[in-house]
């Protein structure tokens, strides 16, 4: 009897050191490592996963929410209030467009000492040449100048007779001009243009001969010195219409009773 108690005291013992080792070994094994202090990589947490449970036969199948799927749209933004029109400020009519009123053909009153009538020849020119292309010119035919300043009962002075011409000349015919006077400085000093206009015959006087037309516009400049009128001229001319020669000349026109 004694043995078996002695007996039944060892297995318990055994028993007993059996179950503290295992204890020990299990406390060992779930032990987990205290954290690092290296920073760790921080990794998106991903998304969601619905599983959806299997229904039981005959059970409907329930679906999801399409906002899961989907992303929540936006409401439309509400629609923008016309802008009022801004009243626009009255504007004046235009006026009308002004009419300037017709440009007489008397000319400048010219100072007193123009009064009277002026006669001149001018038979010589300071130079004379041809424009460029043109045909070949003649000599200078010699041109005549009356120019006539007076007044007309009450009415102002005015030019009241006005005439370039040409001396005889059996080759010229058809002549025709006149003077207009432009500018003045109110003392002894203006400014006139004389147009003149002639057919010429090629070839002397010969009734079948063919003629060319001939005009010739002069700008004069005229000063009054007593009894003489001064006038320095440039000359213009034209061969049916196309240049012709440019020329200048001087001359003195004497006073006579008109």
């Amino acid at each position: 009897m004694r043995n078996l108690s002695i007996r039944l005291y060892a297995l318990m013992l055994c028993a007993l050191i059996f179950c503290s080792a295992a204890a020990a070994l299990a406390q060992s094994t779930l032990e987990v490592p205290p954290p690092t202090q290296q920073n760790q990589p921080n990794f998106a947490q991903p998304p969601p996963i619905f599983v959806l449970p299997q229904p039981r036969e005959g059970e409907p199948i329930q679906l999801l929410p399409p906002e899961l799927f989907m992303p929540q749209q936006q409401a439309p933004p509400p629609p923008r209030q016309p802008i009022p029109a801004q009243p626009q400020p009255e504007s004046s009519p235009e006026p009308p467009p002004r009419i300037n009123a017709p440009m007489t053909t008397q000319g400048p009153v010219l100072p007193e000492v123009f009064r009277g009538c002026w006669q001149g020849m001018v038979s010589n020119v300071d130079w004379i040449r041809k424009e460029p292309g043109a045909r070949k010119i003649g000599y200078w035919t010699p041109k005549t100048y009356r120019i006539c300043y007076k007044r007309v009962g009450n009415a102002p002075f005015k030019m009241t007779f006005t005439e370039t011409g040409i001396a005889p000349n059996d080759q010229i015919l058809n002549v025709r001009g006149s003077v207009e006077p432009l500018t003045t400085d109110g003392r002894a000093f203006a400014t006139m243009r004389a147009k003149l206009h002639f057919d010429e015959y090629s070839v002397g006087r010969n009734a079948t001969a063919p003629t060319f037309a001939v005009d010739e516009v002069t700008h004069l400049d005229c000063k009054i010195n007593g009894d003489l009128m001064t006038v320095s001229a440039d000359v213009y001319g034209t061969r049916d219409g196309a240049p012709w020669f440019r020329a200048h000349w001087r001359a003195d026109f004497r006073h006579f009773p008109g």
